[in-house]
């Protein structure tokens, strides 16, 4: 077991203090010692000084007694072991051995000690006696010496003594000290880092707790510093919460708090076996407003649909934003059906209220799905999933209306799945192939070039319309691959057929918004290269839905696809309402009157109106006109007396295989055939954007 920092901050107290203290008892009791054999010193002086003041008289008068009586006076004091007067020659004249003194006992143990002169010899140099010698003297001659011999015995004694007394002391004190200091460390060092450590186990375990501060020193400091640390993490928790779990602009909970919140409300749901519904919203004009008025405006509408969603509902109920234009609401503790009519119908309304935002008048649009649980679902992904499905069904009936969620959906839903998969494949197995249907002069109904059209064969479902398939490969992004497929399949056919000696006119490719994005004049550069094809041969048919986007970066690009020789069309012009601010910002070379006008004429005067307009503007702006859609010869009386340049229909041709449009120029060219047999009129052909 390792021992603590208490433990250890005792041990190194304890040296130091037993240490220093040991140091000074053993300086202390050296100096005692050394006073103590100075004052026998000085008594062994004192008292040999005086025998040798009084002994010559006796000498002189050979008073042997005397001599003794001095001796044993001397030697019957304390320490002293014996007392010598010797002659000048070194016999002793008198003299006293104290023979219960431990020394004499020591060096003759069952020996006599009145051979003076032997005993003095053992006993020269021994360090457990002090030997005085002091000569004694009379008239300046020596009568002879006294020799006192003094013990240290007493002072070993008094030394022993002392330093068990000191010892005993010296632990008591440092036993005592470290106690004390140990008890002091505790309450004023280590309560306050145990706190401190505690407190630091609890954040990582996420609970952060303060500590109490109630001092001024380092230690207080350190409490300070940690619970500065302890707030800022709290505000940074706090914002980390508050982005993962709430959206930044609106302040609503976000995708990530909405399916916690919906997995919270199913299990609630099933104990109390109640119902609820989930509305998944989604704003219809929402990307127009941030291309008309700015992605702030769009920004202000999105706040203010949080707002006006948040206020329609109860307390109880649950608003998020998932992200985009998208919203989401749950409503616990639903009764029926018609209470959750009720509640879409007041979002929609609320929703499509006008509103100012930074000086617009904007009014938005909403479609709403709606799914039930149970009833629809009783897991967080199928409810999210059946909503969505139930939106985008609302969406495709018309702005600002909702829809219940029904199994049908999800057939459609599975449906469209499947063929999304199908779609993947539909290139690698062959079933893609181009039509091509003709375009000719209103004047004299000669033949200048066709218009491709995309066909999707399925072995099992068949022929596929392209109304279908289109939108769900623009939706998945399949677009892309399979536009480059129909460009390199028409410069294909173009590059053969004019190695035959044919010539085909042009051949007039739709191009879809997401492949415009993809650095489209590039691919075609490309393509005029392998193909040896010119620029000229290749008309390219854009829709207003692919001008919707970031307008430099479209006007680049038609800078760029021009740079290359490359003709500009304006496909289903008059279906969109910015069209007149697209022929003014952008340089196009053609103009397409949309079917949905030339099916009116000559007898719907609106539809004449129109048209006769579309050609008065397109001769002012010096572009060519091609009539979609002309399926009798009435309409193409009416535009070739209005003047439109070129015209294409079911009444001329209708779309025809690679291999019989290539018969048929091959007899054009030989000069028998002006016009391709017409085709039924009740059949119908959906031309589809590449």
């Amino acid at each position: 077991m390792r021992p603590g920092l208490g433990a250890k901050f005792t041990l190194t107290v304890l040296t130091i203090l037993a240490g220093t203290m040991a140091v000074s008892t053993f300086y202390s009791l050296n100096t005692s010692s050394r006073f103590y054999e100075e004052q026998l010193v000085e008594r062994g002086h004192a008292l040999g000084g005086l025998i040798a003041l009084v002994s010559p008289e006796a000498i002189l008068g050979f008073d042997y007694l005397l001599l003794n009586n001095y001796t044993r006076e001397v030697s019957s004091q304390q320490d002293v072991v014996y007392g010598v007067i010797m002659s000048p020659q070194g016999t002793p004249i008198s003299a006293h051995i104290k023979d219960s003194d431990p020394v004499i006992k020591k060096y003759f143990a069952g020996q006599k000690s009145n051979d003076i002169q032997k005993l003095l010899e053992r006993l020269n140099g021994r360090a457990e006696l002090i030997q005085l010698e002091f000569p004694i003297a009379h008239n300046g001659v020596l009568l002879g010496r006294f020799l006192v011999g003094i013990s240290r015995q007493s002072l070993q004694n008094e030394f022993r003594r002392q330093l068990i007394i000191q010892v005993l002391v010296l632990t008591a004190l440092v036993l005592f000290l470290s106690a004390a200091i140990h008890v002091v460390f505790r309450f004023n060092v280590l309560f306050p880092i145990r706190k401190l450590m505690a407190a630091s186990q609890k954040v990582g375990r996420g609970q952060y707790t303060l500590v109490e501060v109630k001092s001024t020193d380092e230690l207080g400091m350190l409490a300070r510093a940690f619970n500065a640390m302890i707030e800022e993490i709290r505000r940074e928790q706090a914002n980390l919460h508050r982005q993962a779990n709430f959206d930044l602009l609106t302040g609503l909970p976000n995708r990530m708090m909405a399916l916690d919140r919906i997995g919270q409300e199913i299990n609630r749901a099933r104990r109390a076996r109640q119902r609820f519904a989930m509305f998944f919203i989604d704003l219809d004009n929402f990307k127009d407003v941030n291309d008309s008025l700015g992605h702030a405006v769009g920004d202000d509408l999105l706040v203010a649909t949080g707002v006006r969603v948040r206020a329609t509902l109860r307390d109880a109920d649950t608003v998020a934003r998932l992200g985009g234009d998208e919203f989401l609401v749950l409503a616990p503790d639903v009764v029926n059906e018609a209470q959750v009519e009720e509640i879409a119908d007041r979002l929609i309304k609320a929703i499509s209220e006008p509103q100012d935002l930074n000086g617009r008048k904007v009014v938005a649009r909403c479609s709403v799905g709606i799914a039930l649980y149970p009833d629809n679902g009783e897991s967080v992904e199928t409810l999210m999933a059946n909503a969505d499905n139930a939106m985008y069904q609302a969406k495709a009936t018309g702005q600002g209306s909702a829809k219940f969620f029904t199994e049908e959906m999800n057939i459609r839903l599975r449906e469209r799945m499947q063929m999304e998969q199908d779609l993947n494949l539909a290139i690698e197995l062959g079933q893609l192939a181009l039509n091509f249907q003709p375009i000719f002069s209103t004047a004299g109904q000669h033949h200048r070039g066709a218009e491709v059209l995309l066909r999707w064969h399925h072995p099992e479902k068949g022929t596929i319309s392209p109304a279908v398939f289109i939108p769900l490969a623009e939706a998945t992004g399949q677009i892309v691959g399979i536009g480059d497929w129909v460009l390199e399949q028409a410069f294909r056919s173009l590059s053969s057929w004019r190695d035959r000696g044919i010539s085909p006119g042009f051949l007039a490719v739709n191009i879809s918004r997401i492949q415009f994005k993809k650095r489209l004049s590039k691919r075609l550069a490309e393509l005029m290269s392998i193909y040896q094809v010119p620029s000229t041969a290749l008309e390219l048919e854009i829709t207003e839905s692919v001008l919707l986007d970031d307008h430099s970066q479209i006007a680049e690009e038609l800078t760029a696809l021009r740079s290359i020789g490359m003709t500009l069309s304006l496909d289903d012009f008059g279906t969109g309402y910015s069209s007149l601010s697209y022929l003014k910002r952008f340089k196009f070379d053609v103009l397409k009157i949309d079917r949905s006008f030339v099916a009116g004429l000559p007898d719907s005067p609106d539809d004449v109106s129109l048209v006769k307009a579309i050609l008065a503007m397109a001769n002012g702006l010096d572009l060519r006109v091609v009539a979609e859609g002309v399926e009798n010869n009435d309409q193409l009386s009416f535009l070739t007396m209005q003047g439109c340049d070129l015209a294409q229909g079911y009444l001329l041709g209708k779309p025809m295989s690679r291999e019989a449009y290539l018969s048929y120029l091959t007899n054009l060219q030989a000069g028998s055939a002006a016009l391709p047999p017409s085709a039924n009129r009740n059949e119908r052909t959906i031309g589809s954007s590449s």
